[in-house]
């Protein structure tokens, strides 16, 4: 288990130590303290409002922003613009994430996810009130002018721009625009070449204080009932998307998806549902795995008649997988039925096997059992994850470091660290390696505790083995003062302990 703190800064890079280790071990005047475990070079100090990040075959990073903008930078941070989509950016929604082809090297294709602007009414800035805003209840055709997606494209990638005319369009996932929340994406690629796109489940979180988003009123705006999208087997919303996209842009369904093609009212598309934001999850090609996170809703307790307090899991995708959500937090976690229009309480929900009655299920209503997580948490510490700590809930999974001895670049991230995957917290801002056992199961969780990280919003390594870590910085939906990009090195001690 390491704990590092970090020292004074020096010019543009942070170098950090271990001063929590002189407090464990004894007397600082007789013990010297371990060398300096990282070094931190800011490679942008004013990303906008940073959404997802690429690190390129020779070391350059493209960043994304929710505006569109999307710059590259090189290796001592030069900055230049490489695109500016047109989107739609209402509430949550824009530019949400970008990934590299595994073959990028080859064909230069750059993938994205993104709110095209469409007719949208989008809000003007500068009235009262706010015209983007779609009714909270009315009919269908009050509702109509909502309907929106987001799009998965990719395009090329020239040496210092994306050519925006090369876009092939692959896969739109349906919204209900102009009411918040829950539609980030996320893309990354597994070691068979499968193209996976993580959804939101599209759906108002404030209206259920907290607890299941399942208010079945016909007059409501479709929003506020997430069985229609992350309970609903028809749909690709609150979903782990897995797709093999071909040469012309479209895509086949790789085997083993939670519903095999052609099964009536599903999407052969579906590889892992119920999911409420699974706003970050990372591939290991290595092991054939997906880590996922998955964010909570915000209830601060135990409530007898809606259910458990807000619960942030963690998970270790082997196969195709139902997570439960709108239904259960966990397989042990169940909501409670709830009428929106009495007040009614119902039973608990079934987590070995969930039923969607909601009139808004285009899918099955007999759904697969909830598989539980490999680990969840709540607001207070609690016994076996209590090393997560207290606080908000923002559960992101980060990629697993791969120490290669023929690596010449003494900024890799160190061999005892390989193959453990990161885990980070956008709310209580710290980095953390998930140790795994020798099955490659979660065994016991290690704080970084001293590298100092503002809401990060997105980590990925580099082909030098080097960290790269975006941080949204505090405020929601702007840019913040307080948000960079930034590089992670070994210190050279470190590089081969």
């Amino acid at each position: 288990m390491f704990h590092v703190v970090p020292s004074r800064a020096a010019n543009a890079a942070l170098t950090f130590g271990a001063i929590a280790w002189l407090a464990a071990c004894g007397d600082p005047e007789r013990l010297e303290p371990p060398p300096p475990r990282f070094v931190v070079t800011l490679l942008d100090p004013a990303p906008g409002e940073p959404m997802s990040l690429a690190v390129l075959p020779d070391g350059r990073v493209l960043h994304a922003a929710r505006n569109g903008d999307v710059f590259l930078h090189d290796s001592v941070g030069t900055k230049t613009a490489a695109a500016q989509l047109p989107v739609y950016s209402h509430d949550e929604e824009g530019l949400q994430s970008l990934a590299l082809d595994p073959a990028f090297g080859e064909n230069g294709w750059v993938y994205l996810y993104y709110s095209p602007p469409l007719e949208t009414v989008p809000d003007n800035p500068d009235t009262t009130p706010d015209e983007g805003a779609a009714p909270a209840s009315g009919s269908a055709e009050s509702f109509a002018p909502f309907a929106g997606y987001l799009q998965l494209s990719r395009m090329r990638f020239d040496g210092s721009r994306l050519d925006l005319a090369s876009e092939q369009r692959i896969l739109q996932v349906p919204v209900d625009r102009g009411i918040c929340c829950h539609i980030g994406g996320n893309i990354d690629f597994d070691g068979a070449g499968n193209l996976l796109l993580s959804t939101g489940d599209d759906t108002n979180p404030f209206a259920s204080d907290g607890y299941a988003p399942i208010d079945e009123r016909l007059d409501r705006n479709p929003a506020f009932d997430a069985q229609r999208s992350a309970g609903n087997t028809n749909d690709l919303r609150g979903k782990l998307l897995r797709i093999h996209v071909e040469e012309d842009g479209s895509y086949s369904i790789p085997a083993g998806n939670l519903f095999a093609p052609g099964t009536l009212q599903t999407r052969p598309e579906i590889y892992v549902m119920g999911l409420r934001n699974p706003f970050r999850f990372a591939a290991d090609r290595e092991r054939g795995v997906v880590y996922l996170a998955d964010y909570a809703p915000d209830a601060p307790g135990t409530s007898t008649t809606r259910g458990p307090a807000g619960t942030g899991k963690w998970a270790i995708v082997r196969g195709a997988a139902n997570y439960g959500w709108p239904y259960c937090a966990t397989a042990e976690l169940p909501y409670v039925d709830y009428d929106f229009a009495t007040g009614a309480s119902g039973a608990p929900f079934d987590c070995s096997a969930p039923v969607n009655r909601s009139p808004r299920n285009t899918g099955l209503e007999q759904l697969p059992p909830v598989t539980q997580p490999d680990v969840f948490y709540s607001y207070t510490a609690a016994a076996p994850f209590a090393a997560l700590g207290a606080g908000g809930i923002g559960p992101m999974a980060g990629p697993a470091p791969r120490f290669d001895p023929a690596n010449p670049f003494a900024g890799q991230w160190p061999s005892d660290l390989s193959g453990s995957p990161l885990f980070y917290e956008w709310v209580r801002d710290f980095v953390a390696i998930f140790r795994l056992n020798e099955g490659g199961g979660f065994e016991r969780i290690e704080l970084v505790g001293g590298l100092r990280v503002d809401n990060p919003i997105d980590m990925e390594f580099g082909p030098d083995g080097a960290l790269y870590i975006l941080n949204y910085g505090d405020g929601f939906n702007s840019a913040n003062t307080d948000a960079n990009l930034a590089r992670v090195e070994a210190a050279p001690a470190s590089s081969n302990p």
